[in-house]
């Protein structure tokens, strides 16, 4: 009779003892991963590194420049526009990347 108990005993501390390498084995990979991403550098996406474009009226047209330098020259008679829109183009009109500059050249070329 004794000699079951003993056994019983035995058994529920070998399940304690996997539950307790179980805890153990999910900590350490828990922070494995921690460290991973505490330690990786922070992903920054493209279009903060990028400069942004800068539309503007240039002699009664609407011009597209970037870093200083004219990325397109259209046709688009500014003088047409709204006189909101003329206002913001006189000081220049940000744009982040190179679908808000195909969304503005689509509003104000139709």
């Amino acid at each position: 009779m004794m000699q079951g108990f003993y056994m019983l005993a035995m058994l529920r501390a070998k399940r304690q003892r996997r539950i307790a390498l179980a805890a153990c084995a999910a900590a350490l990979i828990s922070a494995f991963f921690a460290a991973r991403v505490w330690f990786s550098t922070p992903v920054v996406p493209a279009s903060t590194t990028e400069l942004p474009y800068i539309a503007q009226a240039e002699e009664g047209r609407l011009v597209v420049s970037r870093g200083g330098e004219i990325v397109i020259r259209t046709d688009i008679d500014v003088r047409t526009l709204p006189a909101a829109d003329r206002e913001a183009l006189e000081d220049g009109i940000l744009l982040s990347d190179a679908q808000a500059l195909a969304r503005l050249l689509e509003d104000y070329g139709s």
